[in-house]
């Protein structure tokens, strides 16, 4: 990557975390939290632990990637820490599963409901067989995306600015004016079984309902080869986007506490729209669907330009096909681009994106595990290494988040074991998928190896 290519400042990697965090979760998640703890203590304390999780992780990612500032991300950093093998696994389930399944979850929903909405159209009606008006908009709008993308990444990180700071702005100030307007809880309450104190089953329930909802603080690793000055840029960018996302998300929090009670927070689907219409009448409702309906854009536009590093860095190594090693003159992975957005299109089309992330759930735990403990194996194996960023508090941080995830990883095989239904059980396939990908590519050297003997 020359250094012409290189476009993105700090404020704009902090846009793409922020903008890859800033997804639907915080207005569904409230309401699964608020379910299982009715204590505002507890209520806050989930999200302000999980916050601090996703802030471990982040610094111990800054290192990792002022270590190696190149495209690729987690496929990267585990070459260099544990071989081609585990790589390569990773990186077929990144790119061929988490990447492209969120998009299509992100584009889908977006002309499902906020499109709708905003519009007054109705994109439910069938256009060929099975095939919804919703799944050929979100089609169209994955690939105008791709279009931005692949116009070049100063555009791109264009897009992304707007995307990013206008709905966290907005929603900034209209939780700050909830608050000081301290208005009385204008839902009524519904009764919940729920304890005053959580159970631990119901803790681990909410707290891996955050823990997601914070997903997306690593953004900026995979276009790391394209920050400026990667060794200062990217740890403002990682560290800054992860603080004003947690920073954010509390603060709607409270403002959904102050606006609908503990009680009625529970009865909220989605709480966003909701307070907002609640308090400020259906114009603010409106107001905040096309808030939300940006901040979808964003991530959107966010998951796209990573996701297709991944891809080009697999091609750069053979592990997946050359041509999506590709760059144009500005140093853009356009084959990879298009290539993305054509898997995406599938997995809209045939409805399994849900699917298939709830499949991979697990292993992208483990993978994300695996990624902060190279940072042990690193500094362990290349002490010498040249590490502009090294990561703040270590070896606390990684540690903090390794325990977390361990946590996470146990609280989903107990539940598995304590209720082997379908919902539970799924996303423990995903890790034998990861398994497989392993072995294959093991194999497949080992035979190389033996032939070439």
């Amino acid at each position: 990557m020359t250094e012409q290519a290189r476009v993105l400042g700090a404020r704009a990697a902090m846009a793409v975390v922020a903008g890859s965090m800033l997804g639907i979760g915080i207005f569904l998640t409230p309401r699964i939290v608020a379910t299982q703890m009715q204590s505002p203590v507890a209520f806050f304390g989930v999200w302000l632990l999980a916050g601090v999780a996703a802030l471990c992780g982040a610094v111990a990612y800054a290192e990792l990637a002022t270590m190696m500032p190149r495209a690729g991300g987690d496929y990267v950093y585990l070459r260099r820490a544990y071989g081609p093998s585990v790589a390569f696994g990773a990186g077929w389930v990144l790119f061929g599963a988490v990447f492209t399944g969120s998009i299509a979850a992100l584009a889908v929903p977006l002309c499902q409901y906020q499109l709708p909405a905003l519009l007054g159209i109705d994109l439910s009606a069938s256009v060929a067989g099975p095939v919804k008006a919703h799944s050929v908009v979100a089609i169209g709008i994955v690939l105008l995306f791709t279009a931005v993308n692949a116009a070049g990444t100063r555009l791109a990180a264009l897009v992304q600015d707007l995307t990013t700071w206008i709905p966290m702005a907005g929603f900034a100030v209209f939780a700050v004016w909830v608050l000081v307007a301290g208005p009385e809880p204008v839902v009524a309450p519904i009764v919940s079984s729920a304890p005053s104190w959580p159970t631990l089953s119901g803790f681990a329930v909410a707290f891996m309902a955050v823990y997601f909802a914070y997903s997306g603080w690593n953004g900026v690793i995979y276009v790391a080869g394209e920050v400026r000055r990667p060794g200062r840029n990217i740890p403002i960018g990682v560290v800054g986007g992860t603080v004003a996302v947690m920073g954010l998300y509390v603060l709607m929090c409270a403002a959904f506490v102050a606006a609908l009670g503990m009680s009625g927070l529970t009865g909220a689907f989605e709480a966003g729209t909701t307070v907002a219409t609640a308090t400020a009448g259906p114009a603010a409702g409106y107001i905040a669907t096309l808030l939300i309906a940006f901040g979808l854009m964003g991530t959107l536009n966010g998951t796209i330009l990573g996701g297709a590093r991944v891809a080009m860095a697999m091609a750069e190594d053979g592990a997946l096909w050359r041509g999506f090693a590709a760059q144009t003159s500005r140093g853009v992975p356009e084959r990879a681009l298009w290539g993305q957005s054509a898997w995406a299109c599938v997995y809209i089309l045939s409805g399994t994106f849900e699917q298939i992330l709830n499949l991979v759930s697990l292993a992208m735990m483990v993978m994300g595990a695996l990624t902060v403990a190279a940072v042990f194996v690193l500094r362990r194996r290349d002490p010498n290494a040249v590490r502009p960023y090294r990561a703040t508090a270590y070896p606390w941080t990684p540690a903090v988040f390794l325990g977390v995830s361990a946590f996470v990883v146990v609280a989903m095989l107990l539940r598995a074991v304590a209720k082997p239904e379908a919902e539970s059980l799924y996303p423990l396939l995903g890790l034998p998928l990861f398994g497989l990908a392993y072995a294959a590519h093991r194999g497949a050297r080992a035979l190389k190896t033996r032939r070439g003997s």
